[in-house]
């Protein structure tokens, strides 16, 4: 079993704004996403075992494809989804070697919960590695540091957009 990836986030906004901004293609299309990253979605379901299908790409053209198999949505309150790299046609592909390298897990869960406190939302990322291969956990708890950065990225830009 490898470590979980834990992050949580204050934001100045009502619980259901930070929780709609993961919850339509327009919304999530302005802020998800590594910083210097663009994103388009092809699919966009957002129910039980929907699909959100989509490719970040950079200003050099660079793209990767990637998915969500929603798994739980308690409306404004809890969001929970198989996090993994595609391919353009929505399968399930290994991650690019680079930055990740061979042994970097297929699927991830990944668990964000909604708390209104004060007027803030917090919002409580937990993550781990699904039906991984011990090399995939141990790649996935050595990269902890860097994913908290990733997120911490994403969830910059998700300030910024919540802020306009």
């Amino acid at each position: 079993m490898s470590a979980q990836l834990e992050i949580t986030r204050y934001f100045n906004h009502s619980q259901d704004e930070v929780y709609n901004a993961f919850t339509t293609t327009e919304n999530l299309q302005q802020w998800w996403g590594p910083a210097g990253f663009s994103m388009e979605v092809k699919t966009f379901e957002f129910y039980p075992e929907g699909i959100v299908h989509f490719v970040l790409r950079n200003k050099e053209g660079y793209e990767m494809w990637a998915k969500w198999v929603i798994q739980e949505i308690e409306a404004p309150s809890k969001l929970q989804f198989i996090n993994s790299f595609s391919n353009d046609a929505g399968e399930t592909a290994k991650a690019p070697e680079i930055p990740f390298g061979p042994d970097w897990p297929l699927e991830m869960i990944v668990d964000l919960e909604f708390i209104e406190e004060d007027g803030k939302t917090r919002i409580d990322l937990v993550s781990f590695p699904h039906n991984a291969s011990d090399a995939s956990n141990k790649v996935f708890t050595e990269n902890i540091g860097n994913m908290e950065q990733g997120f911490g990225g994403t969830f910059d830009q998700l300030e910024k957009y919540l802020s306009k």
